[in-house]
């Protein structure tokens, strides 16, 4: 049987004023160039529909040029979109399949979802047709999970259990719903699962109860979604989510995707989900994986009631983070919550680069060193800014003392009433100083006590008008300074003792958090 292109069921277009908007499953794209543009989408989308021999998509050879590059335009964004897709002529047909492979033909419903989705949609329902599963569960969750996979033409076995466990071959699914909550974890070996959807249960801490039917029909559903997908190898349904404003296709989550489902109202998506037994590696997305609001190991940081002015705060649980932007004020809160669940006595950093400055920074802050003068820091915009924060608009009674501990290398000391308040230590002494001040002046605007460090190896994100010609570092200082880390780094090693990195365990280094042991003597 030969085979042909067909337009996937899914893809749909609309005209507009001066061409049209072609959608599909995980993309889209705008042609512009006259209404003429639909009536060659017209012409060109019937035929699809049933199916044209791969030979046969290409332009005729007495079109016109116009018709020609229209033509060439939109058949090459129907392939780049991942719109089209390759069947047997008759793979739907009950006989054919039957003589080809001994199978049953896919319902039409199935038919239309495999050649939407499925990069062979043949190949996909014979895994289908092939796979066997073991649903053991309880109640309404378990029985809208066999309800499911025998829809999608699985063969599904009903046992008693708790909770839901799907299995078929070496692909296995978890979920649990309580009377409030329910979630589906990805697909992975039966162990991993298993202990995942323990440690969500106890993560997400739901009420107590039978769940409701709406709850259980539409978590079991969704895990027999998943489970669907990795045994006839499409996509997890995870990736399917597409930002139709930018219309970039998904490249799926940063970690692994855990769907969480609630009652009121009732509502379900994914969540990055920090595994202890399938760690993956680190994408720099600390806040939103560190602090997710369902999954998160702590708080989601946020500005709440918290003063603004001058220095950016926010909460993540009992920790309060600083910054110049709400950004890296989130960030800061987060490494602060994220200290309870590490190792006593190491610095902790938001990638490798943060976490070995500030343990650098720490092990030469005690070093003896030179006195710097006032007018080597006095003149700098940013360092007199954050100082006249800490004297002026909270009126501390406070002391800088600027000291030179090596050639690149400055430290800066506040101290307020004989206390140390902060301390930074920096490349150049405008930047020690407005780090220094910056954290006395957060302190005292937080009211807490303890010491604040603030650096400029943490990753700060660019602000906006950031490479604008008439900008300059008091725009948007700190941003840059990270630029110039690594050889600041060289400099701290000559003369800072040495630090050895800490294993933080799966969770937090998933996370992308770097530990490093420190001695605060200098030696």
């Amino acid at each position: 049987m030969s085979a042909v292109l067909r337009l996937r069921p899914i893809v749909h277009a609309t005209p507009t004023a001066t061409g049209l908007h072609v959608r599909g499953w995980r993309s889209s794209f705008t042609l512009d160039g006259g209404k003429g543009l639909w009536t060659i989408w017209e012409r060109l989308a019937g035929p699809l529909a049933d199916g044209v021999p791969p030979e046969q998509l290409a332009v005729p050879e007495n079109a016109s040029p116009a018709v020609a590059r229209a033509l060439e335009l939109l058949i090459g964004q129907l392939h780049e979109h991942d719109m089209l897709v390759e069947v047997p002529a008759e793979w739907i047909n009950a006989e054919w399949i039957n003589a080809e492979w001994g199978g049953d033909a896919p319902p039409a419903d199935i038919a239309s979802w495999l050649e939407s989705v499925a990069p062979s949609p043949l190949e996909a329902w014979r895994r289908l047709r092939a796979a066997t599963v073991a649903v053991t569960g309880e109640g309404a969750l378990a029985a809208h999970a066999h309800r499911a996979l025998v829809a999608a033409g699985l063969d599904a076995t009903l046992r008693p259990g708790v909770g839901l466990l799907l299995v078929s071959g070496e692909h296995a699914v978890a979920a649990g719903c309580a009377a409030d909550v329910g979630f589906a974890v990805a697909p992975g070996p039966v162990a991993d699962v298993v202990a995942d959807a323990v440690a969500v249960a106890e993560r997400l801490a739901g009420a107590p109860g039978t769940p409701p039917e709406v709850l259980a029909a539409l978590v079991g559903s969704a895990a027999a979604h998943r489970l669907v997908c990795a045994v006839a190898g499409l996509p997890d349904p995870s990736t399917e989510v597409v930002d139709m404003w930018s219309d970039v296709p998904p490249t799926g989550p940063p970690h692994q995707a855990l769907l969480v489902a609630r009652l009121d109202p009732l509502h379900a998506e994914y969540h990055p989900w920090l595994s202890a037994v399938r760690p993956q590696e680190p994408n720099g997305t600390v806040p939103e994986v560190l602090g997710d609001r369902e999954l998160g190991p702590v708080p989601t940081p946020l500005p709440g009631d918290l003063p603004q002015l001058p220095v950016k705060l926010a909460a993540s649980g009992d920790a309060i983070g600083f910054g110049t932007t709400e950004h890296a004020a989130r960030l800061d809160a987060l490494l602060r919550a994220a200290r309870v669940l590490a190792p006593d006595g190491v610095v902790l950093g938001a990638d490798r680069v943060h976490a070995l400055g500030l343990a650098l920074r720490t092990a030469v802050r005690h070093l003896d060193g030179t006195a710097v003068a006032e007018d080597e820091w006095a003149a700098d915009p940013t360092a007199r800014r954050w100082w006249k924060a800490v004297t002026l608009r909270f009126a501390l009674p406070a002391v800088v003392e600027v000291t030179r501990l090596g050639p690149r290398v400055v430290r800066a000391v506040v101290r307020a009433d004989g206390e140390e308040l902060s301390w930074a230590v920096e490349a150049e002494p405008a930047d020690a100083v407005a780090f220094a001040a910056m954290a006395a002046a957060g302190r005292a605007q937080a009211g807490v006590t303890e010491a604040v460090v603030l650096c400029g190896a943490a990753p700060f994100a660019e602000p906006d008008g950031a490479a604008a010609p008439w900008t300059n570092r008091d725009w948007h200082w700190p941003y840059g300074l990270r630029d110039g880390e690594e050889a600041f780094q060289d400099d701290l090693r000559a003369l800072a003792a040495d630090v050895k990195p800490v294993h933080l365990g799966p969770v937090l280094e998933a996370a992308g958090l770097v530990a490093f042991a420190v001695r605060e003597d200098g030696r």
